[in-house]
């Protein structure tokens, strides 16, 4: 930012900008540090590469994040069996009211159900059901385009060197904050 003339300070185009009431440093930390802020940084990008994915998945009717449920929910099915609520939370790395909000829809669209544990009635498990796996099975091309238009975009091996970086953030938070007093 420059002054000119009035002492006011002006943006590059030259419009008059606001006078600084105080300095950068606030808290003790100067403002300016946050341009670097990792979480800033990772919300956004998280946010362009959900518009993608969203926008592609959107005409069967599901979000990236739905997908990705029935997705986990259609692998575990494979192993024969299905999940808690707290281990499908775990699994996509989610709270469980984000969880509750994102399979409510599912499952009055009857996508998911919720059945009791056969080795224990107290819990139940969510699966996927018939509808899920066809409705899962016609997002799953347009899931597939979205993921080669980010490796497109990204580059293959960024896009690995990344995949690779958020899984080690991933353990190393987790890790942080399991072991923190």
């Amino acid at each position: 930012m420059k002054y000119e003339g009035s002492g006011r300070p002006t943006s590059p185009d030259g419009q008059l900008g606001e006078e600084p009431r105080h300095g950068p440093v606030i808290g003790g930390v100067d403002i300016r540090e946050v341009a670097g802020c990792t979480c800033l940084r990772l919300r956004r990008v998280a946010r362009e590469a959900t518009r993608l994915y969203d926008t592609l998945i959107a005409p069967t009717g599901l979000t990236g994040a739905q997908f990705g449920l029935l997705a986990q929910l259609y692998g575990a099915q494979l192993r024969a069996s299905g999940l808690s609520q707290t281990a499908l939370a775990e699994r996509v790395g989610v709270d469980q009211s984000t969880l509750t909000r994102n399979l409510k829809p599912l499952a009055a669209a009857g996508l998911v159900q919720s059945v009791p544990d056969p080795a224990d009635r107290r819990v139940h498990l969510l699966t996927i059901t018939d509808a899920g796996r066809a409705r899962l099975a016609q997002a799953a091309p347009l899931w597939q385009q979205a993921q080669a238009i980010l490796i497109e975009q990204v580059g293959q091996e960024a896009v690995l060197a990344l995949n690779g970086l958020l899984e080690l953030t991933s353990k190393r938070v987790q890790h942080g904050r399991t072991s923190a007093p």
